[in-house]
């Protein structure tokens, strides 16, 4: 069971990746036509250069290239316009650093994701293997330019990272031309970040518009489903042998809880905090004379993210991993052996194996949501410990199949 719910875990992200995900969308062809349909959306992909499109469910489909497509749109949720800019080189994650300043550059046609298009200027972006990029452009010009960030590692002590934050004086500047919030903007300059929230508010000053927050969708489940909890031995005890024979229990499980996400139910990524009640009642581990049986109730609150792999009208499919939380009351706790008595019924003699309340574990889970209302789903939480001992540790494997019903859009 363990091996084919790894097996399955593992092998959805390469059978969703073959499938088609078309939303519904636009294309802005060279002659400025804008033409509706639908576009394979790759949910989690920052760039491309070829993406399909069909003018209808049932239309055609078309290829859509760099060369013949100036700006495209999915379901009013992502927005991508063509142009010609010039893309920095240089690396800023950590580990990709390198000694001395990295200026070089390169000049491409590519498709900028767009983040704000105002009255005087436009943000947008754009991210590759090398990082994330923030372009601006003012309403007089053709084509933006890269709010540069550099970071490097110094010749003297390569132990020590130098950044140059030059996208700081590049909005300084701009706003200054506008004559917008340049007051505000000066006293805030130490703490303006290269993130899309923090430059963003810059850009809705400039174009003397609110600050755009972006929106926060929340979707509540309930679920109902079964558990199956089974117990095992690991370390130097009697019980921990390949011979100890296990006895697992299917018991019924409840759940609620809600995911949040930013923008569309599109989004790739799905954050989901769930709450559960799952039970398990004569659990045993036997090996010959020896044995340990116990029940349990558990609480389990598990954070989680989740990828959208599959995205449709109809159908979502996910792959979530998370970190549980479990609170469990154990009770008919016994272990011990056998001892045979001669002439006389066995006398049991107890064996005192404490377990523990309170337990961390992770967990990965996988399901199929139906119309945006009813969600199909297995969960698998890899043995945990619920003992406390160094020499061995009782350990539970439990495998969760069932059904949510979500509330909302």
């Amino acid at each position: 069971m363990k091996r084919f719910l790894m097996g399955l875990l593992l092998a959805i992200p390469m059978l969703c990746s073959a499938q088609s995900n078309f939303q519904r969308g636009y294309i802005v062809n060279n002659a400025k036509d804008t033409l509706e349909g639908y576009i394979d959306y790759k949910p989690g992909v920052n760039s491309v250069s070829y993406f399909r499109f069909k003018p209808g469910e049932n239309g055609s489909i078309q290829a859509m290239t760099l060369e013949n497509c100036k700006a495209y749109g999915i379901n009013d949720f992502e927005k991508f316009e063509r142009f010609n800019v010039d893309i920095s080189q240089g690396p800023t994650k950590t580990e990709q650093l390198k000694v001395g300043l990295d200026s070089s550059v390169k000049t491409a046609t590519v498709f900028l994701k767009v983040l704000q298009k105002g009255s005087q200027v436009s943000l947008y972006s754009y991210t590759d293997d090398i990082k994330e990029r923030f372009y601006l452009k003012d309403s007089k010009s053709s084509e933006p330019y890269e709010l540069i960030r550099t970071k490097y590692l110094e010749a003297v002590n390569s132990n020590r990272i130098i950044s140059r934050d030059r996208y700081k004086g590049q909005l300084l500047f701009e706003m200054r031309n506008l004559n917008t919030g340049t007051n505000y903007f000066e006293g805030d300059m130490g703490t303006l970040n290269y993130n899309e929230a923090d430059i963003l508010k810059i850009v809705a000053i400039m174009n003397r518009e609110v600050v755009r927050v972006a929106k926060k969708n929340v979707r509540l489940f309930v679920g109902v489903g079964v558990a199956n909890t089974s117990p095992t031995y690991t370390g130097h005890y009697v019980l921990a042998n390949n011979a100890a024979i296990k006895t697992s229990s299917l018991m019924p499980t409840i759940s609620v809880g809600a995911d949040l996400f930013n923008g569309s139910s599109s989004a790739f990524f799905v954050y989901r905090a769930e709450l559960s009640v799952l039970m398990g009642k004569d659990l045993k581990i036997a090996n010959g004379e020896n044995v340990h049986s116990f029940d349990h109730i558990t609480l389990c609150l598990n954070p989680k993210v989740m990828a959208n792999l599959y995205n449709t009208k109809k159908i979502k499919v996910f792959l979530g991993i998370g970190g549980v939380l479990n609170y469990s009351k154990f009770n008919n706790n016994k272990a011990g052996r056998s001892v045979p008595i001669s002439g006389s019924p066995d006398q049991f003699v107890e064996t005192d194996i404490g377990l523990t309340s309170t337990t961390i574990a992770y967990n990965v889970n996988a399901g199929v949501l139906f119309n945006k209302k009813i969600e199909a789903g297995v969960t698998y939480t890899p043995e945990y410990s619920i003992s406390n001992y160094n020499a061995f540790a009782v350990k539970l494997e439990i495998v969760q199949i069932g059904i949510k019903y979500h509330f909302g859009k």
